[in-house]
């Protein structure tokens, strides 16, 4: 019983404690969906039972929406709209627009929420765009929207909730609270994004570019994951190129670099934004590789702050990626040794194994050409010997992805009576693809063969 009374004073043991309650307490606790393990021992301020019931009472704190704009015209409507549920007051932080981004805001917030704008001209640098707004709020919470999110309909109320729980029990604790980001069209989500903190925090954005929260130390906060979404609209490619986003963050990016140069957070962005181009040719894949290899010896380093370290994980398995997109056996086998002397067990194994497989589909090709070469020039076989040759070969191509060769070697040896082996090799395959349709998930299935290309060596 002890044991039970004292986790149920932190947060984790307090939504353990209430994950099978009801009530307006419980219910917005359960808006909390992830709590990490630093986190996990934050202390609360009362057993279960006193929380729920002095929450009605109980008061919240402002909450502020913080918006960056410039010309933002397409967008700006619906996500200060979005918020008016949440937010007791908007801040619009413009850096120049030209376009109706600023009469339209005001529209949009008339009568549903207080909208307030200041203007600071663009410096290149969307840390200290944000970081602006902690000189106009003193009290209650930040979140930060992105003019191209959209706050999802369905969960309009939810951060207000998430907040006033959170105040209630474990108050002035400084947390960082994190919705999801969900581009739009079924695009990637985002989780653990630096998005909700009390104005009163200590940490700050960091980052000219993919800026995030940081102590004055360098060492990043702890995310507690709410079950909140964002539409975001941003990586359309319409409004990529519209914007010029391309160029500009590659632009912030170099800044980055130079001002930063021991900094392997860059040369992975830098990196990334080259294998976004899933056309890139080898030579730029192998100049980004170098960069990035020699970056990445930097997490090597003692005292590497998590400012250096927040994309750590995302940068080996990117090095792989290029290591592999270069076409070079011996950056696959430089990156493989990177890879194991930092102890990346996971990537190593896979890229290792990707290697291998490549080189087995390899042979695999080569054996069906070979095949080819003997049934071209070799001697006239027998009719039952013909049939085989074609169900091995329908085999081989099946196995190795060179499916636009299995209908004829198919036919052949079923004219010819040797097509068993094949035969179920294809409706095995058949019944994989019917499953996936039953399912109800047959927009998996690609509606267009991809582009061939030549096995890794």
């Amino acid at each position: 019983m002890m044991k039970a009374a004292t986790s149920s004073r932190t947060l984790e043991g307090l939504r353990a404690a209430c994950a099978d309650e009801t009530g307006e307490l419980a219910e917005d606790l359960h808006i909390i969906v992830n709590v990490p393990e630093p986190l996990t021992d934050v202390p609360v301020r009362g057993e279960w039972k006193e929380l729920k019931h002095t929450y009605r009472e109980s008061g919240r704190s402002p909450l502020t929406a913080v918006v960056l704009t410039c010309d933002e015209e397409q967008m700006i409507s619906g996500t200060v709209a979005a918020l008016a549920d949440d937010a007791d007051r908007i801040l619009i932080i413009d850096s120049g627009s030209t376009d109706r981004t600023l009469e339209l805001a005001r529209a949009a917030a008339d009568g549903l929420v207080q909208l307030d704008i200041v203007h600071r001209p663009w410096q290149d640098d969307f840390a200290a765009q944000r970081n602006h707004a902690f000189e106009h709020v003193g009290e209650g919470w930040l979140l930060f929207v992105d003019a191209d999110e959209r706050l999802t309909e369905g969960d309009s109320g939810r951060i207000r909730r998430a907040v006033r729980a959170v105040d209630h029990v474990c108050p002035g604790v400084d947390l960082v609270l994190s919705p999801r980001v969900a581009d739009s069209g079924g695009g990637d989500v985002y989780r653990g994004l630096h998005r909700l903190l009390r104005a009163d925090s200590a940490l700050r954005f960091r980052g000219r570019v993919h800026e995030q929260l940081f102590r004055a130390d360098g060492s990043a906060p702890s995310t507690v994951d709410v079950d909140v979404e964002f539409t975001h609209r941003g990586y359309e490619p319409e409004v990529i190129e519209k914007k010029g986003k391309k160029g500009r963050d590659g632009r912030l990016i170099d800044l980055c670099r130079r001002e930063e140069p021991g900094n392997p957070t860059w040369a992975f962005y830098a990196a990334r934004e080259v294998v976004a181009d899933r056309m890139v040719a080898a030579s730029a894949a192998a100049e980004s590789f170098d960069d990035l290899v020699a970056a990445v010896n930097a997490y090597g380093r003692e005292g590497a702050t998590d400012y250096e370290r927040q994309r750590q994980d995302e940068a080996f398995a990117l090095l792989g990626e290029l290591a592999f997109r270069t076409g070079d056996p011996e950056r696959i086998e430089r990156c493989l040794a990177v890879l194991n002397a930092f102890g990346r067990t996971v990537e190593q194994t896979y890229f290792a194994t990707l290697l291998e497989s490549s080189q087995l589909v390899a042979r695999l090709s080569q054996l069906v050409d070979r095949l080819d070469a003997v049934a071209e020039h070799g001697p006239r076989f027998g009719s039952r010997l013909t049939g085989q040759y074609a169900e091995l070969r329908g085999l081989l191509a099946l196995s190795c992805g060179r499916y636009h060769d299995v209908p004829d070697d198919y036919a052949q040896a079923v004219r010819l009576g040797t097509s068993e082996s094949l035969e179920r090799g294809l409706t095995d395959l058949r019944l994989m693809l019917a499953r996936i349709s039953r399912s109800g998930r047959s927009d998996l299935l690609p509606q267009h063969a991809p582009p061939r290309r030549s096995p890794a060596p």
